[in-house]
């Protein structure tokens, strides 16, 4: 039987249906089922594609637990080939399948149609199951990595609300020093001024003091033998 994961993602597996013709110890079929199979059945929305090819799968299904004999199954298939089967198709078509089985009767294709039935609502119930199990899995990893995108996102954002107040003191203390930069020169000017004035004065002292000197040692010179 067809996995149903290969509905949705493309795989180099196919399950092959073997038909069971048939029955266990037990006296029960069963459909043949991959426990890895993921499918949650619903007809309401899906691409017909899609419910094409379930469909296909079902009947395979079907066909694979038919039980030996004539039963509810070729009596089906042969109402099925039918387009628009009335009454009177019904009648002929019970009557061939008792020229194949005299024992047939209308109860026992009853009870063979329940039979199949349920085996559809068993194996519907557990892709279903298999299905939401799938559905509950991405689920939590879809969540599980949200909720990391979330939290990356959040500290991303810290961070760059810290680097933001960083910039921005950043900013205040250059402008701050620019000002500062601005006014240096008249912070310092005066005293550099006064110290320039020292210098000329010292200078100039200097020259007055040697001055006065060389006079003095000139007229020792001159007038004293």
């Amino acid at each position: 039987m067809k996995n149903w994961k290969s509905l949705f993602v493309k795989s180099a597996q196919e399950v092959e249906v073997s038909k069971n013709l048939s029955s266990n110890n037990s006296g029960s079929y069963n459909f043949p089922i991959n426990n890895t199979s993921d499918f949650n059945s619903t007809a309401i929305g899906v691409d017909e594609k899609v419910m094409n090819e379930v469909i296909a799968v079902y009947e395979k299904g079907i066909d694979s637990i038919n039980m030996p004999g004539y039963d509810f199954y070729e009596f089906y298939k042969a109402i099925s080939s039918i387009s628009q089967p009335g009454e009177q198709a019904y009648i002929m078509a019970y009557q061939m399948a008792k020229s194949m089985d005299n024992t047939l009767s209308a109860g026992k294709l009853i009870q063979d149609a329940d039979f199949y039935i349920s085996k559809i609502n068993e194996v519907h119930q557990e892709y279903n199951n298999q299905g939401q199990s799938r559905i509950n899995a991405i689920e939590a990893k879809k969540n599980d990595e949200k909720n990391n995108l979330l939290q990356d996102i959040e500290k991303g954002s810290q961070q760059l609300s810290s680097l933001r107040n960083q910039l921005q003191a950043l900013e205040i203390e250059i402008s701050q020093k620019r000002t500062k930069l601005s006014s240096i020169e008249s912070v310092y000017q005066p005293q550099e001024a006064t110290i320039r004035q020292k210098l000329l004065a010292n200078d100039g002292a200097k020259h007055i003091s040697i001055m006065k000197l060389m006079a003095v040692k000139e007229n020792i010179k001159k007038n004293i033998k």
